[in-house]
């Protein structure tokens, strides 16, 4: 389970087997409670929602509805990641697919484009999108350590691994050591959620959440994570 500040432990946040069944209503009941646990994650912190608030928000007259459904707080937040996870894949599946049919290695301002852009894009879905980006600045350090260390993310992501290929290629052509690009693309998460996150509100507040706005900031961020990926480094590697 996450703990108080965000530390997870890899054995306790396995998700728990739900027992619900499959059935237009179970699925019903099973969309809104991760509507509104998203909205609440992300408008309150994980930590501070407890799962009989959510059952409540949802109207759930059954108090154990969502360990029902999805077993326990970590089970609701796989779902919620399960929900808009392979439709960001699909997107960065389709421009990496543009890249290698153009051969060669692909160029870090493409790759990094690919890694923000369908991220982004998820702060004008209608269906839970900036719930869904601000809920993911709170868990993106232990989502990027686990895309680059197999074995130590708490949550499945099976489509990360050619996202982190990609990455890893581009920055090795640049000739920036492993373990380096290690270090930065852990920062390069943190500054992609964390970034989108915050500037929503902004915009939010000012009513200018946008497509154009938002493509604006969007560029300036790819161009902000580029600097810091290619970044000259000060000799901070290990030893061979």
């Amino acid at each position: 389970m996450l703990r108080a500040g965000g530390a997870v432990t890899a054995d306790e946040a396995q998700p728990q087997q739900p027992a619900a069944a499959a059935s237009p209503r179970s699925g019903a009941t099973r969309a809104k409670l991760i509507g509104v646990a998203e909205r609440l994650f992300a408008g309150q912190g994980v930590q501070a929602v407890s799962l009989n608030e959510i059952n409540k928000a949802a109207g759930q007259r059954h108090g154990s509805a969502c360990q029902y459904h999805f077993g326990n707080k970590d089970g609701l937040i796989q779902a919620i990641l399960d929900k808009h996870v392979p439709g960001i894949a699909r997107q960065r599946d389709r421009l990496f697919d543009e890249m290698e049919a153009g051969g060669g290695v692909p160029a870090i301002e493409q790759v990094v484009a690919a890694f923000v852009r369908p991220v982004a894009a998820k702060l004008l879905d209608p269906d839970g999108g900036k719930a869904f980006v601000r809920l993911n600045a709170q868990l993106v350090a232990v989502h990027t350590i686990g895309m680059h260390r197999a074995g130590s993310a708490p949550f499945a992501a099976p489509f990360t691994e050619r996202l982190s290929r990609m990455l890893n290629l581009a920055l090795s052509a640049r000739a920036i050591p492993p373990d380096v690009a290690e270090r930065r693309l852990i920062i390069a998460g943190v500054m992609l959620y964390h970034g989108l996150a915050d500037y929503s509100h902004l915009l939010e507040a000012s009513g200018d959440l946008n497509e154009a706005s938002l493509g604006r900031f969007t560029g300036d961020l790819e161009a902000m994570m580029v600097a810091a990926l290619v970044a000259p480094f000060a000799g901070g590697t290990k030893e061979r």
